[in-house]
């Protein structure tokens, strides 16, 4: 068994193992889609210096195993996308591919994060092994945009730059450390695909949503809903996913709108689902300080 860089002599093969075995619940990374597309969209951020992947290619010269991973400098966190392994001996193909990861780890790096299908039993089992704890549970929801209520008004009001501190001081405190920072999220806004909406009240910031649409997924995709704690279950939330759901229809390509939460937020579950969205799947993560 051999392991190797993904590059663009391997980049082909190593796609069509992740579409074959992705698909599997018992296989699935939650970090990568599905199909041909999405996986190749996936695949296309794992460049120096975000993220690299290495691919187990046995002695006909067929991919038996994948590892990637995506890291934040800044954040000073990874996100390990796999192990995928597709060989008798799994745990000795899976070992060989993390050390592949661990030798090339920036020395900033100082946590690590998998994230799989809960009926992937083994890389559950791979990150206990290797000194992962459970962090959390996520649910991916989907609504069919076909299903959608009718469209509703309300009066949030797409971003401007005059909130930038007040956004940064709420999206803060809701998701402290988390994959995209307030500035970030300030600055992919600007892209067509993406769309960061907020709520005020006499010019308070109480509420901001953030989504983009996905060609490759066919999908909107809402990356964070965020009220301030004392103006909650005052359907300011409901109001933000019902614009941000409006705004992504507008795109021919969308078909389905797509989020994660965690499972212990009950009423954001509750939320979501009286808006007609439905749980697809459930994954768990794990995380490890080096």
């Amino acid at each position: 068994m051999l392991i190797r860089k993904i590059d663009g002599s391997n980049l082909g093969e190593a796609i069509s193992f992740v579409v074959r075995l992705n698909q599997d619940l018992t296989h699935k990374i939650s970090y990568l889609g599905e199909t041909e597309p999405e996986i190749r969209n996936d695949f296309s951020a794992l460049q120096p210096p975000e993220g690299f992947g290495f691919v187990a290619i046995n002695d006909q010269e067929q991919a038996i195993g994948l590892f990637g991973i995506e890291i934040d400098l800044e954040l000073r966190r990874s996100w390990l996308i796999g192990p995928l392994v597709d060989h008798p001996d799994w745990d000795t193909t899976s070992d060989q591919l993390y050390d592949a990861i661990l030798d090339s780890l920036p020395p900033e790096i100082a946590d690590q994060e998998i994230y799989c299908h809960l009926e992937n039993s083994r890389v559950q089992e791979f990150a206990l092994r290797h000194g992962f704890t459970v962090h959390a549970e996520g649910a991916v929801l989907v609504l069919d945009v076909a299903q959608r209520k009718r469209k509703m008004t309300f009066d949030s009001v797409e971003f401007d730059e005059e909130y930038s501190p007040q956004l940064a001081a709420l999206h803060a405190d809701l998701f402290p450390n988390t994959y995209y920072s307030a500035e970030q999220l300030i600055n992919l806004s600007e892209e067509d695909d993406k769309y960061l909406l907020v709520h005020l009240i006499d010019r308070k910031l109480v509420g901001y949503i953030f989504i983009q649409a996905r060609p490759a997924s066919r999908d909107g995709y809402i990356d964070f809903v965020g009220i301030e704690q004392s103006f909650r279950r005052k359907g300011i939330g409901r109001g933000l996913v019902a614009q941000a759901v409006d705004w992504a229809v507008e795109k021919p390509f969308v078909e389905n709108i797509t989020l994660t939460v965690n499972t212990d937020n009950k009423s954001a579950m509750q939320m979501y689902h009286s808006m007609g969205f439905i749980t697809e799947t459930v994954s768990r993560a794990y995380r490890k300080r080096a």
